[in-house]
């Protein structure tokens, strides 16, 4: 069964967190998590048996990052992240996200984003060029494209 858990908790641990860190870094980019940590107003982890296998948060009427450990995928896990983030944010007039295109042009954000019923408004590209150290995809110099989506909730 899969726990999940808003942070800060007592009940999550430095090896939580570095899990977390582990998974988000793995999904996006060297460095992502700590290099946004400071954006964050509040996250929740996903728990299997006392091990992250996942990771969501938010700032200020904002979906930040939402990852998901690859063994884990497929099972509702970001779905039910992505819940708790609008239910956090529910007194946002609207919501926006960013969901990253990988250059081969899958974006796994996209389908959960819409799902949601939030409305692509425009795509960005390089958008991740300057706050990526090191893209898994690109290498340095990211070029990867980003899609904003908004959610109007009012």
């Amino acid at each position: 069964m899969i726990e999940y858990i808003a942070l800060p908790n007592p009940c999550i641990t430095m090896k939580h967190i570095y899990e977390a860190r582990d998974i988000v870094d793995a999904a996006f980019a060297n460095k992502y998590f700590s290099n946004h940590l400071n954006e964050i107003t509040c996250a929740w982890v996903a728990l299997h048996d006392d091990k992250v296998v996942g990771w969501a948060a938010v700032s200020e009427c904002k979906l930040r990052c939402v990852a998901v450990h690859p063994e884990y995928r497929g099972q509702g896990i970001g779905r039910t992240l992505t819940e708790k983030r609008l239910k956090y944010l529910g007194d946002c007039d609207s919501v926006i996200s960013y969901a990253w295109v990988r250059p081969d042009g899958t974006c796994m954000s996209c389908r959960n984003l819409e799902n949601f019923g939030f409305k692509l408004e425009k795509e960005l590209d390089d958008y991740y060029n300057e706050t990526r150290m090191k893209c898994k995809y690109c290498g340095t110099d990211c070029n990867c494209v980003a899609r904003l989506y908004r959610k109007e909730t009012k």
